[in-house]
């Protein structure tokens, strides 16, 4: 029990009772009287709240209140006082500040207090107010009669006081399993690893947990004002299956695929009252699919390019050697000589086409060895600058600490030259290629940053695979070649562009 709380209630219940019977009987004696009661609650509110004592307190508050009530019933009639029936308010108010000992002490005190008041008055020994004189029969009679209303009002205000702090205790403990039922709800509910959204028939959403968050970009509180088919941009507007899955965006607008399952909260065996939405999302096992798919083509491909490499090269290098013969016998004018550099130039190209399919076809194991990858990037910028696909417009700028990684130098060394060749076909009108090397997880991390054309949503799912080069003269195997090399290493590629803005591809290894 809140003994203060219930102390603070029975001041301003003292000042309005005293008031409502003064109002009832005024006279000098009852101005006083009230006068003396609000000077009393102002102390005693002043006291509870600047002592914690609250049991003592309870005592004193008791004591002084039936003093005054004895007082007020000898100044207004003494055995014909009205006031007589404040002796039970007391009592009430003592078995709920004081339980049943608080009770009975009441009951004892006033009937004591009581019976000795109108004794004395009786027998003169203090002033009286009495209206009549009753016999010392009729007296006793009244007596017993009040003592036995103490009494019982003790005895039944204890009762009812104890059913109240039970049915208090018992409505505290339900409370508060209701509180932790709630919360252990709420944390299983934002606990879940899977989206959980409830909606009305109309789509209105109620409950938004945790994962719904993180999955859609969503706060909660922005979801609870909008409907289902808001959060989810392309979910038909009538749920046709069970089960289903959707393409669609986040609330930042990137893309991400999901797998719902809606189930209906049934009212009854006919009506439904709303819908339970769970959904996870599956972007990146689709990604995982789509990059198994992708590899698989490429194995493939790669098994065919390895018998089409046979089947064209040996016919193309009796060609190119019978050409050479027939060209040192021949004496021929300027356009001829140019009919045949563009034979030679073709033959050549045709013949790189056809190494670069053995070297996709046939991948070998790498053949690991410590190697400061700072001083291979060095090598291969320095290569580049003296490459005749650098422009005088163009640039490098290196950012390299030192990291030393087991890779296959040779490999390494062609995917950083492929890497650098691209950016700068990327870059016709110039501008420059940035490359950087720091430590990552143990490895390397290694950027090409180019300030070039950019790429498409659409080039950049062709990436990686073979024969989609985007420039003129590209075999289309050059990127194709660096993620085999990477994969091979154990390590990842990934590329990070938008259409004029440039492109940033990262390797992990």
């Amino acid at each position: 029990m809140d003994r203060r709380k219930w102390l603070l209630r029975l001041i301003p219940l003292r000042a309005v009772t005293f008031t409502v019977f003064v109002l009832a009987e005024p006279s000098g004696d009852m101005y006083r009287l009230l006068a003396a009661v609000y000077a009393l609650s102002f102390f005693w509110y002043a006291l509870v709240r600047i002592n914690k004592g609250y049991g003592w307190q309870s005592y004193a508050q008791i004591s002084v209140d039936l003093l005054l009530i004895t007082w007020t019933v000898n100044r207004t009639g003494g055995v014909d006082s009205s006031f007589t029936s404040l002796y039970f308010l007391e009592i009430v108010m003592s078995s709920v500040l004081l339980e049943r000992r608080g009770a009975f002490l009441a009951g004892t005190l006033s009937s004591v207090v009581h019976y000795s008041h109108l004794t004395l008055a009786y027998l003169g020994i203090i002033p009286s107010t009495n209206k009549t004189s009753p016999e010392l029969s009729s007296l006793q009679y009244i007596i017993s009669l009040s003592v036995f209303g103490f009494c019982a009002v003790a005895y039944l205000s204890n009762y009812l006081a104890e059913s109240l702090r039970r049915a208090g205790a018992q409505l505290a403990k339900s409370t508060s399993q209701v509180a932790f039922l709630q919360a252990f709800s709420d944390r299983i509910v934002d606990s879940m690893g899977s989206g959980l959204v409830t909606t009305d028939l109309e789509g209105r959403i109620y409950l938004f947990n945790r994962a719904a968050e993180d999955i859609t970009g969503l706060k909660s509180d922005d979801a609870l004002s909008m409907t289902v088919w808001q959060v989810f941009p392309g979910m038909v507007t009538k749920v046709e299956s069970a089960r289903f899955e959707l393409l669609t965006k986040r609330h930042k607008g990137s893309e991400i695929y999901l797998s719902f399952t809606v189930t209906p909260v049934m009212i009854d065996e006919k009506n439904t009252a709303g819908y339970v939405w769970s959904f996870e999302d599956l972007t990146e096992l689709r990604s995982l699919e789509h990059e198994v798919r992708r590899k698989e083509q490429m194995a493939a491909l790669g098994t065919m390019s390895a018998g089409m490499a046979h089947e064209i090269r040996n016919p193309l290098a009796s060609i190119s050697g019978s050409f050479n013969l027939l060209r040192s016998d021949l004496e021929l004018n300027n356009d001829q000589q140019q009919l045949v550099g563009i034979i030679t130039r073709e033959t050549e190209r045709l013949n790189r086409i056809v190494s670069d399919f053995l070297t996709y076809a046939r991948p070998v194991s790498p053949k690991r060895e410590s190697i400061d990858l700072s001083r291979l990037i060095d090598e291969t910028a320095s290569l580049m600058r003296n490459s005749q696909e650098l422009k005088p417009s163009h640039r490098i700028d290196t950012q390299l600490k030192q990291v030393r990684c087991p890779v296959d130098e040779n490999m390494m060394r062609q995917v950083f030259y492929n890497l650098a060749s691209n950016a700068f076909k990327a870059m016709p009108e110039g501008g420059t290629l940035t490359i950087s090397l720091e430590p990552h997880n143990g490895g390397a991390e290694i950027r090409f940053r180019d300030e070039g054309i950019g790429m498409t949503d659409e080039e950049m799912k062709k990436l990686f695979v073979p024969f989609h080069s985007k420039f003129r003269n590209g075999t289309g195997l050059g990127l194709p070649i660096v993620y085999q090399i990477v994969t091979a290493h154990n390590g990842t590629i990934v590329a990070k562009s938008r259409k004029g803005a440039g492109t940033t591809f990262v390797i992990d290894i």
